[in-house]
């Protein structure tokens, strides 16, 4: 089965054709709509665009958190270019592929990429015994071990079914919608193991009482170089998921809001990936062709493993 998810990620936004003509603008700044809430790695990833994002637009960037209701809050908002919204991309392709909720992200406008590729690491806490992924593999078939995770219809879905297919083994899930809930599910031993993002735990940043045990992209990540990937872990090559941070605009936007949205977001990302903190959240934007591509790339593969995420 070949698993290669590169968006990596993944949320964009876009805005202004000209920069005198936007300061010129008196009508209304850019809404951006974040379903994960504030301090989530989305909302980071925004916060360092905000401010090329204000300055190109004259505006201050309004910021709203909508939780589960977010897809559909963008779906029902005026295609006039003022309202956007920032995701993980693969978490909705998922549960749009796996016939979760009714608004699809399908139906939207694709604007940019703001951060991705990145990828989930499987961790245990610093205490466990599993030590590294043998051990976790022969725990796993000893008996049915917890993983902490937001559900199977997240960006850790796929990683979660792959490692049950390689293992032939189903683990229990304990439901962490946040960082702070992993990591409280394996202070507490209520979770085995959980799912971080892999940059979380890079180098230089906030520290986590776990252990990296594996990684889920394609390649080591250079800063966590002595972790290695699933797929070398099981040997079998393609077995990696990525994910990335995009941003949509409802669906209806006319060629010339998306170019000013996309070239709003484009112009900030230079500041954005020179702002602190921005190596380990992966910024890296793309325009929204690319983000099609990346769409297209996803949809292949995530038929390829529909059956494991139901």
């Amino acid at each position: 089965m070949i698993v290669r998810l590169a968006a990596a990620a993944a949320l964009f936004a876009v805005a202004g054709l000209l920069a005198p003509a936007r300061a010129a603008d008196s009508g209304p700044g850019l809404t951006v709509i974040e379903p994960y809430g504030a301090g989530s790695a989305t909302d980071r990833v925004l916060a360092l665009y905000q401010p090329g994002l204000e300055k190109a637009t004259a505006h201050p960037l309004a910021i709203e958190h909508d939780g589960a209701g977010s897809l559909a809050k963008l779906s029902a908002a005026a295609p006039d270019g003022h309202t956007v919204i920032v995701v993980d991309l693969l978490s909705v392709e998922i549960a749009e592929a796996t016939g979760q909720g009714k608004a699809k992200i399908s139906a939207l406008t694709p604007i940019a990429k703001l951060a991705g590729p990145g990828s989930v690491a499987l961790v245990v806490r610093d205490s466990s015994p599993i030590k590294s992924w043998a051990d976790f593999a022969t725990a796993a078939k000893a008996g049915a071990l917890a993983i902490a995770l937001p559900g199977r219809m997240s960006a850790a879905g796929v990683p979660l079914a792959l490692m049950e297919k390689a293992l032939g083994v189903h683990f229990n899930d304990i439901q962490a919608t946040t960082r702070a809930d992993v990591l409280a599910a394996l202070a507490a031993k209520k979770a085995d193991a959980a799912f971080l993002i892999t940059a979380t735990l890079l180098p230089g940043g906030e520290t986590a009482p776990v252990r990296p045990l594996v990684t889920f992209g394609a390649q080591r990540n250079p800063r966590l170089s002595q972790v290695p990937t699933f797929q070398e872990q099981v040997e079998k090559p393609h077995n990696s998921t990525t994910t990335a941070i995009v941003v949509f605009g409802p669906s209806g936007l006319d060629a010339v809001a998306v170019k000013r949205l996309t070239t709003d977001f484009v112009d900030a990302g230079p500041a954005a990936k020179a702002a602190p903190g921005a190596a380990r959240l992966g910024i890296n934007v793309g325009d929204a062709a690319l983000l099609r591509q990346t769409m297209d790339r996803d949809a292949r593969v995530i038929k390829e493993v529909e059956k494991l995420l139901r």
